[in-house]
């Protein structure tokens, strides 16, 4: 492994483990033992927009759509073809990232909820109804597995011009779905931040744990026939000398 790859790799796990210990962990002990200032924002929050969202049928619908991508059967129905495509193509450990990172985030999430021990949101017009435990949230835990997954298997493979693009269409979507929890009454913002940081944290620490970042060699798949042509060119160059 070079310098740079070993250097990579410690700054996602340092990344990673920072997101856990300074956001997930400070959220899920404010939370359990209810520390009125955070309580009192995200029910703030919440009562602002769920009875907007409840007097409107058509924006309920919108978001519900959109709130599916961070469901549990929708990572694992994208994620699927790609991690046959990655196990087909010798990407190893970039299977074995898809596999264990979308697979386990629910069990991470879970585990998280029974500790913390958080009712949902109550509301009179419920839009959302649900007996699991709210903190934090698997949608946004669940939409930022996917979207970090689909960015290491396929961002490298993008012309560079596309890159940026992509990771802010991805950064989009993640806060579109973490709007949709709390908008429909089934979520407090901080059960989605911390969400959020334990999908992120959770990829980050997988991906350097595994080794599984694309570099610059595994961007393109050499093909064997393309390496042959490049090899006659370079005798025929250096039989022949260069041209006049």
């Amino acid at each position: 492994m070079s310098t740079a790859a070993a250097t990579a790799r410690r700054h996602m796990l340092l990344l990673g483990l920072c997101l856990w210990l300074l956001v997930v962990l400070p959220l899920a002990v404010l939370v359990a033992v209810q520390w009125q200032p955070l309580l009192r924002v995200d029910r703030a929050v919440v009562d602002a927009l769920q009875p907007q969202v409840a007097e409107r049928p058509a924006y309920q619908a919108v978001l519900n759509v959109v709130t599916t991508a961070g469901t549990s059967w929708f990572r694992l129905l994208v994620l699927l073809p790609v991690g046959i495509w990655a196990f087909r193509t010798a990407r190893q450990r970039l299977g074995w990232l898809l596999v264990l990172a979308a697979s386990l985030i629910g069990l991470l999430t879970t585990g998280l909820k029974l500790i913390v021990d958080r009712d949902r949101p109550d509301f009179p017009d419920p839009i959302y109804l649900s007996d699991a435990l709210s903190h934090p949230s698997g949608h946004a835990s669940g939409i930022v597995t996917l979207v970090a997954l689909l960015l290491v298997a396929f961002l490298r493979l993008l012309p560079a011009r596309r890159r940026t693009a992509t990771v802010v269409g991805g950064i989009l979507l993640v806060l579109a779905v973490g709007l949709t929890r709390i908008a429909l009454g089934a979520h407090y913002p901080s059960d989605v931040v911390a969400g959020f940081a334990l999908g992120a944290g959770w990829v980050l620490v997988l991906t350097a744990w595994l080794g599984a970042a694309p570099g610059p060699a595994q961007e393109q798949p050499a093909d064997p026939e393309s390496l042959h042509e490049q090899e006659r060119c370079e005798r025929g160059r250096h039989e022949h000398g260069p041209a006049a």
